[in-house]
């Protein structure tokens, strides 16, 4: 049974998401994890060829204040500063999270903010007590929303992203082959009123907030559209999305 979240917008519109439930979200965090393993093995060994030692012990290194120091802080950076950073700056989404097919977002419908970013991720190692994320998976399976202590604390939520006809590797075609295969009458018309809201000259600003609940929607339910220039903003992906689908 699909678990369905409804995000309102101005519009009295509903728009849907499919929330991620405590197995996919724990695939993900393994995978993050397995990730974060790999790289510290890596490091450790750097470790060991600068020390010189046969195995890395690092309160046993002579001199090694230095590189308690650097072990300490690779530590912190991998198990916090890996999640903020790539969901932060990659879209929600951890390399875990991206194969999964997940995205955070907050809990309005917009995009995941860095600030939300942040105390989710710093509030980690709490759903991780007394270990193997114990509350957090007891918080995930008892909350509604499926929300572990950081997503309550940050307002986010965890939810799949559909894969869609247009996502990564689509053909491009002409407007006239794919007039419109996947929107709703609904998800057009509130498409439009955001064009409508943008060539208006009365209040320029307004159609912001409606921007940023849309882009995240129509990210998260069709995925990549072509002709994106790299690192493209909200508007530049609302734009190529209503141009592919024939609105404008």
């Amino acid at each position: 049974m699909q678990n369905v979240y409804h995000v309102q917008t101005p519009e009295n519109v509903s728009l849907e998401f499919e929330l991620a439930g405590p197995g996919s979200r724990g695939v993900a965090v393994a995978i993050d994890m397995l990730i974060q393993g790999v790289f510290l093995i890596i490091v450790s060994v750097i470790l060991l060829i600068m020390t010189g030692e046969s195995q890395l012990n690092l309160m046993l290194i002579q001199d090694n204040s230095v590189y308690v120091i650097i072990g300490l802080l690779l530590i912190f950076v991998m198990q916090f500063g890996y999640f903020f950073l790539f969901e932060a700056f990659m879209k929600g989404a951890t390399p875990g999270k991206k194969i999964v097919g997940l995205n955070v977002m907050m809990a309005n419908g917009e995009p995941l903010s860095v600030t939300a970013s942040l105390i989710r991720n710093l509030i980690r190692i709490g759903d991780m007590l007394p270990g193997i994320y114990a509350v957090g998976i007891f918080s995930v399976v008892f909350t509604q929303r499926f929300m572990r202590i950081g997503d309550l604390a940050a307002n986010t939520v965890v939810v799949k992203k559909k894969k869609g006809k247009n996502a990564f590797g689509v053909r491009s075609t002409s407007a006239s082959e794919h007039r419109n295969p996947i929107l709703s009458p609904r998800e057009e018309a509130l498409l439009r009123e955001y064009w409508e809201r943008r060539r208006s000259l009365r209040n320029p600003l307004n159609y912001i907030p409606l921007e940023a609940q849309l882009y995240h929607h129509f990210y998260t339910k069709v995925g990549l559209v072509p002709n994106l220039p790299n690192n493209f903003t909200r508007k530049q992906y609302l734009e190529q999305l209503m141009a592919y689908v024939g609105i404008v």
